[in-house]
């Protein structure tokens, strides 16, 4: 059969199964015509309607190959009437849109469906889970990539403002919890939303296909080019790497992931990492007639309740092994075969979608799934994939339609491989070059300049740069606010929030004007971390490691760093100095190394951006008072005796400027006056005092004098929000916790400012936990594997991990928050690092020995002079659980009614083993989270961590004792109570402690291991 022979019977199978269907004035497509007991399907659902216009798309790029113009152009029109019809709709909710990309919250969504006839909406804001981020993700990658082919879809500047505006609306995929691609969020069914990797992986394809990309074609005005953050696409592949192979918290695998690490998204550069999931998908969910959505999917099998939409927690297990299977992922294997060059593979999954075919009308077609009948369930329970299904009614699945009619044209050699992907998308998801970085080192003026060379560092001055000018990262942002602005359809452009290294290392043309940007670590000039030289070098390097490892771009990326007259005036300068000569010299790094401003920008990543109403201040920094002239803003012979007398002080040590502060704010607020002539108030004292402490190190008076002043480390919500993303909960205050999580992440500055100082007792608390608050933020970015097995932090525990690791006692917060920033981060690292270090030994050994005589200490095994109780009360502090324990804990349910993390039965700190496993899976992230939330509530801390090896040995007497059952629940505390009581009875009481517990906790894991061991033989008799 020639080419052309089949291109006409594939274009008569597209007009009637496809394009007749298409509406003539909103060129929408219904997902079908079949209105079922499961739903109206006729509405057209943004998702569905770009995966089934892709055939039509890749037809006419066939016909276009062969020089079949009429027919080419007749079915990319159709393509574009289609993409142009979403648009509009989109464009009509641009209200949502600015809305959305503010507050990212569900209500405020896009709606993912309208209506077909006139493209309007179709279910109420609050009626259904519109949020659903890979629907307006694919719609915007394939305009990139239909565009890329030759299609004009965007027609006027304002749908290129509303474009650019979709970027920003996708741009914290990374971070956003949706409804996912099945639309109702966790797999139970109950709205509530995750974060799903198929919606962060097909974001971060649009937001790398569009980033620089003309919408109006190849050489087109500039005028039309939308522009990604490079930063948002980092933390999308950060966070698909973390969740991979999983799809969600809920689902610990989903045939979904296949449209990411594959066609059409192409999101996953690591092989291992796209081989372990599409293995795992296949393994687990593969089948006959495709492959399950999810493991426990009720959708649409003989056992579900069809009246009512979510499930109850322990009806799930009932869909074990008779999920529907969907022959829709069977086009996905399909056609990535194809991309792999795997012909085997590519026949054996065109061979058994033809086979599952159902002939209608003389056209073959694909069903939406297939289901078992109600009389075979049982069967197939007893012996899964022995059992002949049948095809729902909804018939074809145009989604599924189209995408085995493109892969059936890339088969047949009707299209090429580039004509679907003309983005390169496949080639662009990791850098095959080696990252180059030029190092710019900016002296603030002459004296800087020369200053600089003293200390064999190259530098230039923002006049000798000329006419390149420099700005901020501020600035940039300040651009970028700018940027898609359109005030007819009520859009500002991106939101103000901070730019990252990968943004800040590009060089920009704005409106014709040159640009360097100076290095994001060199924002909020203000902020008492930025004076600490270490901590300086530290970040530095670190935003240069994170640059060579993220950055995918041919060109060079630029570092631009400024030195001022008000860093060279801190107390401690070498280390920055040495830090930049090296960097200079590429004694840090090979492709790290010096340029000129000028030979930088010839060598960068140019953006370019056209904001004719931004107007950038000609000073691109601040210059700060010098020390010693002018230190305080007004005249000191006018203060009051009590205040002027002291002045000297504040000048001569961190404790003396502190402990004058702190006592004359005990009688004094911000607004009270401190002068003779009522000219000067308390607060300008403290902001100058504020200044001393900056420049002279004085680390406890710049903390006290932050938070005295109300100030806060900018974009602390986005640092809650990136801890957050990794399914992280944040524990906040001491007596009544406050769970920062879910819906929380998503709080703004103010509301989050507002819970963290509802916690804080004193100003240096305040401080601290802000300052903790970024650290941690700023480790899990450039460390993420210290946090591997946590998934809760408490931020006021772990300032009492630094108090005590400084003193080996309780030292006060003072003590704390005289250690410099870098300090600081230094002990908190040092913490996150010895809890990893020690988290194989310490949990792995204990799971995975049978025998019982593992041994369980960390470090220093059988030390005779281990502090046991103190052992066990850092471990406490933060609870880490790797996947085996998580596994190991869902297994052990099997054996009793349930386990509770407390001293009694009847606490609500427990498992109910009914609920648990017939509701969530084992690798579930979900029961990790709820194992960690119930044993957070164990106090205190050394307590908590005797339940945890509690809960180790008794997997293990069950590993070891499988014909055990207990018909009731197990309550660790009682257990390790009963433990206790043995060993005061064996071995007698020791006087120097205070309850029996204290004197079995005092001692070694190998001896509660012995006595709770001895409780479990009786309680728990073979």
């Amino acid at each position: 059969m020639n080419n052309t022979h089949i291109l006409n019977r594939l274009y008569q199978d597209i007009q009637d199964i496809i394009l007749k269907r298409q509406h003539p004035v909103t060129g929408l497509l219904p997902a079908s015509t079949a209105i079922t007991t499961h739903g109206d399907y006729t509405d057209a659902w943004v998702r569905d309607n770009v995966y089934s216009i892709m055939s039509v798309w890749a037809l006419g790029l066939a016909y276009r190959r062969i020089g079949e113009t009429e027919r080419s152009d007749e079915l990319c029109q159709s393509t574009i009437k289609l993409m142009r019809g979403l648009l509009q709709s989109m464009m009509r909710q641009s209200d949502k849109v600015e809305k959305f990309k503010h507050t990212l919250h569900a209500k405020d969504a896009l709606h993912a469906k309208y209506d077909t006839a006139t493209g309007l909406t179709v279910v109420a804001d609050d009626a259904w889970g519109h949020l659903q981020i890979d629907a307006t993700s694919i719609f915007l990658l394939m305009i990139a990539q239909m565009s890329a082919s030759g299609l004009r879809i965007v027609n006027t500047y304002d749908e290129v403002d509303f474009v650019q505006n979709l970027i920003y609306y996708i741009a914290f995929a990374y971070r956003i919890p949706d409804y996912g691609i099945w639309e109702r969020g966790n797999k139970i069914n109950n709205g509530k939303t995750e974060i799903n990797a198929s919606s962060v992986g097909m974001a971060k394809a649009a937001l790398q296909a569009l980033d620089g990309f003309n919408l109006f074609g190849k050489n087109a005005s500039p005028r039309a080019i939308v522009h990604s953050i490079p930063d948002g696409i980092s933390r999308a592949r950060n966070t698909l790497a973390r969740l991979l192979p999983r799809e969600s918290i809920s689902k610990e695998v989903d045939s979904a992931i296949l449209s990411i690490i594959g066609f059409p998204a192409f999101a996953v550069g690591d092989k291992a990492l796209v081989k372990k999931t599409r293995d795992k998908i296949i393994s687990e969910l593969g089948g006959n007639y495709g492959c399950k959505r999810f493991l426990w999917d009720g959708h649409q099998t003989a056992v579900e309740d069809h009246s009512r939409i979510h499930y109850e927690h322990n009806e799930l297990t009932n869909f074990k092994d008779i999920e529907s299977e969907w022959p829709l992922f069977f086009t996905y294997l399909y056609i990535q075969a194809l991309y792999d060059r795997d012909d085997e593979q590519a026949q054996y999954y065109r061979s058994k979608l033809e086979s599952i075919m159902v002939e209608q009308d003389g056209k073959m077609l694909i069903p939406e799934l297939y289901y078992l009948h109600k009389d075979n369930v049982a069967a197939e329970k007893e012996n899964p994939h022995s059992q002949p299904r049948v095809p729902n009614e909804n018939l074809p699945l145009v989604w599924a339609q189209s995408l085995f009619y493109t892969g059936f044209m890339i088969d047949e050699g009707l299209i090429e491989l580039d004509d679907l992907d003309p983005c390169k998308l496949r080639y662009r998801s990791t850098s095959t070059n080696e990252t180059q970085i030029a190092v710019v080192i900016l002296a603030e003026n002459e004296q800087i300049k020369q200053l600089l060379a003293n200390h064999g560092v190259i530098a230039e001055t923002p006049a000798e740069i000329a006419p390149i000018g420099v700005m901020t990262a501020n600035q940039l942002v300040e651009a970028y606010q700018h940027l898609g602005e359109n005030p007819v359809l009520g859009l500002s452009g991106r939101p103000r929030r901070r730019m990252q290294s990968l943004a800040t290392a590009k060089t920009y043309q704005i409106n014709n004007n040159q640009y360097l940007c100076l290095s994001s670590v060199q924002q909020d000039s203000c902020n008492y971390r930025n004076y600490d030289a270490e901590l300086d070098c530290e970040i530095l390097i670190n935003e240069i490691n994170h640059i060579n490892k993220h950055w995918i771009n041919k060109q060079a990326a630029v570092v631009t760093y400024m030195v001022t007259q008000s860093m060279c005036e801190s107390a401690q300068t070498k280390p920055l100095f040495d830090t930049l000569k090296k960097l200079q010299l590429r004694n840090q790094f090979n492709n790290v190394g010096y340029a000129s401003a000028a030979l930088a920008l010839r060598a960068s990543c140019n953006c370019q951006l056209n904001l004719p109403k931004l107007v950038l201040n000609e000073t691109a920094f601040e210059t700060n008072l010098n020390v010693g002239q002018d230190t305080y803003p007004f005249n000191p012979a006018v203060l009051k005796p009590e205040f002027a007398a002291q002045l000297p002080e504040l000048e001569s040590s961190d404790q003396n400027c502190y402990q004058h502060l702190v006592t004359w704010a005990v009688d004094h607020s911000l607004t009270s006056d401190i002068s003779l002539d009522n000219s000067v108030q308390f607060r300008q004292l403290v902001e100058a005092c504020y200044q001393i402490a900056r420049h002279k190190n004085f680390w406890l008076t710049a903390r006290w004098c932050f938070s005295a002043l109300g100030k806060a480390h900018a974009d602390l919500a986005d640092d809650l929000s990136l801890l957050c993303s990794r399914n992280l909960s944040i524990l906040v205050g001491t007596n009544n916790l406050t769970v920062l999580s879910g819906d929380e992440s998503l709080l703004d500055q103010e509301e989050l400012l507002h819970t963290l100082d509802i916690a804080a007792k004193t100003p240096l608390e305040r401080t601290l936990v802000q300052e903790l608050l970024v650290i941690l933020s700023y480790t899990i970015r450039t460390n993420t594997q210290l946090f591997n097995g946590v998934r809760s932090i408490h931020l006021h525990n772990m300032l009492s991990m630094c108090s005590e690791n400084s003193s080996k006692q309780c030292a006060t917060m003072e003590t704390l928050a005289q250690l410099s920033p870098h300090q600081f981060m230094q002990k908190v690292q040092s913490i996150l690092e010895n809890q990893h270090r020690t988290f194989d030994i310490d949990v792995k050994v204990s799971f995975s020995r049978q025998d019982g005589s593992h041994e369980y200490i960390a470090g220093t095994h059988h030390a005779m002079d281990t502090d046991w109780l103190l052992w066990r009360s850092e471990r406490g502090l933060i609870a880490r659980f790797d996947d085996d324990f998580i596994s190991a804990i869902w297994q052990s349910l099997a054996f009793c009614k349930g386990i509770v993390f407390a001293d009694h039965a009847n606490d609500k700190a427990k498992l109910d083993s009914e609920v648990v496993r017939s509701s969530m899976t084992p690798g579930e992230e979900s029961f990790a989270a709820l194992v960690d939330q119930l044993i957070q509530e164990a106090h205190p801390v050394y307590y908590k961590a005797a339940l945890v090896e509690v809960l180790a040995i008794y997997h293990n007497y069950c590993q070891q004792h499988e014909d055990v059952k207990c018909h009731d629940y197990v309550v660790l505390g009682d257990i390790l109570a009963k433990a206790a009581y043995k060993l005061v009875e064996l071995e007698g009481e020791d006087s120097s402690c205070q309850s029996h517990l204290e004197q079995l906790l005092m001692r070694s894991p190998e001896t509660l291991q012995h006595y709770v061991t001895q409780v479990l033989k009786e309680q728990l008799p073979n």
